[in-house]
């Protein structure tokens, strides 16, 4: 049925009881006209602000906090919308990965050595794990590609979320268009790091509320260097050694084999990499079919 106006005459032809409010009255004499006028009013608690156009937020698209079961332990995911993506908040720290290592073979937080290989610890008198700068809210550092990949296994098979490192066009879409400037008001770099680590979260951070997406530590990518080079490890973002030219989108790092030299290990650089001090990592989880949009 065609819609049909509740009277298409001129308001010259009308008859003033059609349309004049009664005197004296509190209601209007037609209450379909009554329910069209108070529409408007009912809105104004919750409608004023939306638009007919505008379309309520997805909720997978909200950044949320992340708990490691069998632990105290959290982080943070930020959605980046332009990427379609939750990634970690700030670099992964020691609070976290050491809960993977396990060094103390407590089995407390699984999964267990029986579902994903963990590393032993390495040898204090080669590298001791954590430089001697500390541990807790500091960014873990020295793990390999390999170990670096193995932590997102565990960490997935721990929080039944899908987690992975980032490729590399993640990363910089995660990095963001808008200039990180002045850069030591947002990196710890080789001018202000005092030649360590920091705890993260301590610098401003960039557009989209990521912290140390430069300086720090250089982060693994979960792309090679290359197809060429299939093995060979490439990371973002720069570190607490770099010199502030390093601190661009555009500088990538390979992977350098002269960093497991001192490895005692055979093969060398499966889990520690002796001279990697300035190596470490950052999650990322895309939605999965299991999350629900409301």
């Amino acid at each position: 049925m065609p819609f049909r106006p509740l009277d298409s005459r001129p308001s010259s032809q009308l008859s003033p009881r059609s349309h004049r409010w009664p005197s004296g009255r509190s209601s209007v004499r037609s209450p379909l006209l009554a329910g069209l006028l108070a529409l408007p009013i009912a809105c104004l608690g919750g409608c004023a602000n939306h638009s007919a156009s505008e379309t309520p937020p997805d909720p997978t698209q909200a950044n949320y906090t992340e708990s490691i079961r069998k632990s105290d332990v959290h982080f943070e995911m930020i959605w980046v919308p332009a990427g379609g993506f939750w990634i970690g908040k700030h670099e992964v720290t020691w609070d976290e990965y050491l809960l993977y290592c396990d060094f103390a073979e407590s089995k407390k937080v699984p999964p267990g050595v029986d579902a994903v290989s963990k590393p032993s610890k390495p040898q204090e008198d080669v590298a001791p794990y954590d430089r001697g700068w500390g541990t807790g809210r500091r960014p873990a550092v020295g793990m390999s590609w390999n170990a670096a990949k193995k932590y997102c296994q565990w960490l997935s098979l721990n929080t039944g979320h899908a987690y992975r490192l980032p490729t590399e066009k993640e990363w910089l879409l995660a990095l963001g268009k808008k200039a990180q400037e002045p850069i030591g008001k947002h990196a710890w770099y080789k001018k202000n790091s005092g030649f360590m680590t920091h705890e993260v979260g301590k610098k401003t951070p960039n557009e989209h509320g990521l912290y140390d997406m430069y300086g720090n530590l250089w982060e693994y990518c979960d792309n090679a260097w290359s197809t060429a080079q299939p093995k060979r490890a490439v990371l973002r973002g720069g570190a607490w050694s770099s010199r502030a030219g390093e601190l661009k989108p555009t500088k990538r790092l390979g992977f350098d084999p002269d960093w497991i030299l001192e490895d005692p290990n055979v093969p060398a650089g499966v889990w520690w990499v002796p001279d990697g001090g300035h190596l470490g990592m950052r999650v990322l989880r895309v939605p999965e079919d299991g999350d629900k949009k409301n």
